[in-house]
């Protein structure tokens, strides 16, 4: 009897046994299945970049054969004139470097007086132009709905390049026709291309113009300021006066201007120069990423809505204090960081503004592009985050929310790092945008530090995203820490043409915006981007070498 219930008991156990280990097997089978499954979808989210990236040059040399035609049509019937305005054309139709701002100036109709051969090659390369430009838009659209948002925005740029009147795309852009009632007689005057709060500014009873060297003034206004008058507390004084008066920072120069409100008592040129950058800088970043400032939801909207009014979104202008010594700014920050902490300008959250001062010994704008990236992806996430609080405090049965910690238990990499990396970004006269240069010392000090064995520093990605805020900051190699941030941003922003461009924008939404519905769980880069920590270390030793091989 004991026998028979010990080979009884043994056949349980070992039935339980048996299921535990289809169980596992069950398991096991899943999870592989599951890699594979993501591991295909990862491959073709990557062929599906690489197939959107390979149509556009199919496009850009479609439009360079068209051109072609046009020239081979003139150099027939020797229209010297023509051939040369065709090939400076072309230099600026199928570049792919980021271009000053498009042209304000809608284009009028050809004449119809023009001579015949004349507006016969316009109208073939107009024709040309638009087909292209409508072939990029619909391949914009693609790119969103394949979830690469920040390719499809740096197409529709594209797309203005080819055909600056593209009502979609300048729409896309929040950007609304304008016609000035002053040039209503102007035959070559079709109108202007402008944002909706120029468009408010230049309208109504009171209209407002913006002049270069005096900002946004009433167009009554102009000939007093051209006569050397400035207006003060309901009267007019002089420029010099006004110079004496501002000195004094309560009396500093207002800029106002569509996003930011600049105080300074350097100078209005100053003051001026500062708020143009800093506008130039917010439209770069409202453009290529997108999907930071906004849901998939609206930004498809966007594109679904395209041609449609739109208004003005009234916010209040962020604001940046510049001031005209160290002392100042010192006495102004004091209490915002520790008193032993040498700072060249400031972000303080708590009351959302900035603070520079002015350095004769770095005449860059480094410093303001480092800060007001800090400004700019805050203040436009603050409520994001009290929701976010709000639901963390219900999680975590709290009678009260506090107050949410930016990137507290990891990923604080992020926060400095492209801080670091927009430090390069840079406006030249013309108008161009670069940025991400290799030889910029961020950059170079990072490629260093991975490749030189004399500065050699670099902690695995796995351990590096895992950073929290207090971990980053007390780290014993924080300077190394923060050149590897620099060199991971610019790793994730051009590796393979942009590839991890999108999911580094996700993990910056993910970090400023957390997810009510997920509130316990971490931003993971991997898991947006579905590639292994190991591959990361991998292709980012890939990409320090091949700007190792740019510079030297």
């Amino acid at each position: 009897m004991v026998q028979a219930g010990r080979q009884q008991v043994w056949w349980q156990a070992s039935r339980l046994s048996l299921q535990m280990l289809l169980v596992m097997m069950v398991a096991c089978c899943s999870v592989a299945l599951s890699s594979a499954a993501k591991c295909d979808e990862n491959a073709t989210r990557d062929r599906r970049h690489r197939q959107i990236l390979d149509r556009r040059a199919v496009i850009l040399q479609g439009l360079s054969d068209d051109l072609d035609d046009v020239s081979e049509w003139c150099r027939e019937r020797q229209l010297t004139s023509a051939l040369e305005e065709v090939a400076e054309l072309r230099s600026t139709l199928t570049e792919t470097t980021s271009r000053p701002e498009p042209p304000r100036l809608m284009t009028p109709e050809l004449p119809a007086s023009l001579p015949a051969e004349e507006f016969a090659w316009r109208s073939q390369l107009l024709k040309a132009r638009q087909t292209r430009a409508g072939e990029l838009y619909t391949l914009a659209r693609a790119a969103l709905r394949a979830g690469f948002p920040s390719l499809a925005f740096s197409m529709i740029g594209d797309v203005i390049r080819f055909d600056p009147d593209h009502k979609f795309a300048r729409s896309v852009l929040g950007q609304e026709q304008y016609r000035d009632p002053a040039a209503k007689d102007d035959p070559n005057y079709a109108g202007e291309w402008v944002s909706a709060f120029e468009k408010q500014m230049r309208s109504g009873q009171k209209p407002q113009m913006y002049d270069p060297r005096f900002g946004w003034i009433a167009v009554a206004s102009l000939t007093r300021y051209e006569q050397g008058l400035r207006p003060w507390k309901g009267d007019w004084i002089s420029v010099e006066k006004e110079g004496e008066l501002r000195r004094d920072f309560r009396n500093a120069w207002e800029i106002q201007s569509e996003h930011f409100l600049v105080k300074t008592n350097v100078s209005l040129e100053a003051g001026l120069e500062i708020s143009s950058k800093l506008e130039i800088f917010h439209a770069w970043l409202q453009q290529n990423f997108a999907a930071f400032f906004d849901t998939p939801a609206s930004l498809q909207e966007r594109f679904e809505n395209a041609g449609r009014k739109s208004s003005a979104r009234k916010r209040k202008p962020m604001e940046v204090h510049y001031y005209a010594t160290r002392d100042e700014y010192q006495k102004r920050i004091a209490g915002k960081v520790p008193p032993n902490i040498e700072t060249n300008g400031l972000y303080w959250q708590p009351d959302r503004t900035c603070y520079f001062y002015q350095n004769p010994a770095r005449e860059d704008f480094a410093t303001l592009f480092h800060e007001a990236t800090h400004q700019i992806f805050d203040v436009d996430t603050t409520e994001a985050r009290r929701v976010a609080a709000r639901a963390m405090a219900l999680k975590t049965r709290q009678k009260r929310p506090d107050e949410w910690i930016l990137c507290e238990r990891s990923n604080f990499w992020l926060i400095e790092g492209l801080a670091c990396y927009f430090e390069s970004f840079n406006v030249q006269e013309d108008g161009q945008v670069t940025l991400g240069d290799p030889t910029y010392v961020r950059f170079d000090t990072a490629r260093q530090r991975l490749l030189d064995p004399a500065f050699l520093f670099y902690l695995p990605a796995q351990q590096f995203f895992a950073l929290g805020k207090d971990e980053f900051q007390n780290h014993p190699q924080i300077s190394p820490l923060y050149t590897q941030a620099s060199g991971f941003a610019h790793f994730l922003m051009h590796y393979d043409d942009g590839l991890y461009r999108d999911d580094l924008i996700q993990l910056l939404a993910e970090v400023y915006r957390p997810d009510a519905d997920r509130i316990l769980e971490e931003p993971s880069f991997s898991r947006i981007a579905g590639v292994s920590w190991t591959d990361l270390d991998h292709q980012y030793r890939i990409h320090m070498q091949n700007l190792d091989d740019l510079i030297q």
